[in-house]
């Protein structure tokens, strides 16, 4: 009995990572949007809080340089420190957009960045897990031929679901969980 209990307590030491879990913990009141209208942008969007889920849908419009809608959330420094991949668990009847998550270790908009870029295939539940290293470096929405490394992530405290993806129109993404481990 006291080996079991030693492991559980160091099993819970050296996990890392977070979980945003829309469902039982409905740890989603952190959440806030922000569109291309800090910037002059017409796009608009909203969330809506399920039982299960968190939605977020909207529309972007191009019009006045305008084309995103995001919504983000911050957290303590370091906690993905040590993390290897993430997986997210959406589902959306906008098959014919794309979606980014994006990390963040800065405030300024236009420092560098690390996305990674995924396409709804279906509007069933889709459960899509990546490596964190295969994230791509972004700045002001253009991206370069690198890797993230794992090091960034000691000091990422914003993560970011934006749809940035140069169209006009509808958009909804429905989401059961987000997590890093």
């Amino acid at each position: 009995m006291k080996s079991l209990l030693l492991f559980s307590i160091i099993s819970m030491l050296t996990l890392s990572g977070i979980e945003f879990n829309f469902g039982t913990n409905h740890n989603s009141q952190n959440w806030r949007i922000v569109n291309d209208g800090v910037m002059g942008g017409l796009s608009k969007s909203e969330i809506k809080l399920s039982k299960n889920t968190l939605l977020f849908k909207g529309e972007t419009s191009l019009k006045n340089n305008g084309g995103f809608a995001s919504i983000r959330t911050s957290f303590k420094p370091g906690i993905l420190k040590g993390c290897k991949t993430m997986t997210i668990k959406f589902k959306s009847n906008t098959t014919n957009r794309s979606f980014g998550i994006s990390l963040k270790d800065k405030e300024r908009f236009y420092m560098p960045y690390f996305k990674h870029i995924f396409s709804p295939k279906t509007n069933n539940w889709q459960t899509l897990t990546v490596n964190l290293e295969d994230f791509k470096p972004y700045r002001i929405s253009e991206t370069f031929d690198a890797k993230m490394p794992l090091s960034y992530l000691d000091n990422v405290f914003t993560l970011v679901l934006i749809i940035s993806d140069k169209k006009q129109g509808d958009f909804d993404i429905e989401l059961d969980h987000i997590s890093f481990n």
